[in-house]
């Protein structure tokens, strides 16, 4: 961390969607902003592995919960810690604890092995800092301030649903109705990924489908989609040889 970084409180973030699930991922201390770490963490498929030398109660009833993706280490972080992170055993870092040094120690460890880094600490010279969002299904809704005001990201993502609570539930719908149809299309031995990715795009891309779903016409957003891929199907058809 440099002296420049630990004054610069404002940052320009880009927004992103991050693929955590089944990755590693270290977390340091055990209250309740590592608590809120780690439920996002497990929440979106992560494997997790805690460090403190005590854990707020509701860690160890999780433990008891995702046994399978939760790993507490009741202890001091040393060495051995800083180690792994360098020999890139974890895919982010996440300090959570109240010692100022140790989690500057352990993001420097984590920024000289290229290995992505949090941190509750705005000071912190770190790749992520996370912002506010709500989770329904596959659809995600997320605020940030740069890391400015975590209460404005909390007001705003309370007005966003509010705003939307009579349209969200039929908009997961749609997603979920959706993404059904491209797991069995992606299932379909008879489509290359090329065709797959040809589906995506097309859909991502499609107008008619935006202006559907903008007017909340999902039963027109679902036809339009079902004729997307049975056009694929035809086409498929098409290409197949002809008997003899």
């Amino acid at each position: 961390m440099t002296a420049g970084t630990k004054n610069a409180l404002l940052f320009n973030l880009l927004p992103v969607n991050l693929k955590v699930d089944g990755r590693n991922i270290l977390v340091t201390g055990g209250g309740k902003q590592a608590l809120k770490e780690v439920t996002r963490f497990i929440d979106y498929g992560a494997r997790v592995e805690v460090i403190a030398s005590r854990f707020a109660h509701e860690l160890d009833e999780l433990r008891v919960a995702y046994s399978n993706k939760l790993t507490l280490t009741r202890r001091e972080v040393d060495d051995s810690d800083l180690e792994r992170i360098k020999a890139g055993h974890f895919f982010m870092v996440a300090t959570a604890g109240p010692d100022l040094a140790e989690n500057e120690k352990l993001l420097n460890a984590a920024l000289k092995a290229k290995v992505l880094c949090a941190s509750n600490d705005f000071n912190a010279d770190c790749d992520i800092i996370f912002g506010q969002s709500v989770k329904r299904g596959h659809l995600k809704l997320a605020v940030s301030t740069d890391g400015v005001s975590h209460a404005l990201e909390r007001a705003l993502i309370g007005r966003l649903e509010g705003v939307l609570v009579n349209d969200i539930d039929r908009y997961v719908l749609f997603l979920n109705a959706l993404a059904e149809k491209l797991k069995k299309t992606a299932q379909d031995k008879a489509f290359s990924q090329d065709k797959i990715q040809d589906f995506m795009r097309e859909l991502a891309e499609s107008e008619d489908i935006y202006r559907a779903v903008s007017r909340g016409n999902f039963d027109e957003a679902r036809r339009l989609t079902d004729q997307i891929l049975k056009g694929g199907h035809r086409e498929n058809d098409e290409e197949k040889p002809a008997r003899a």
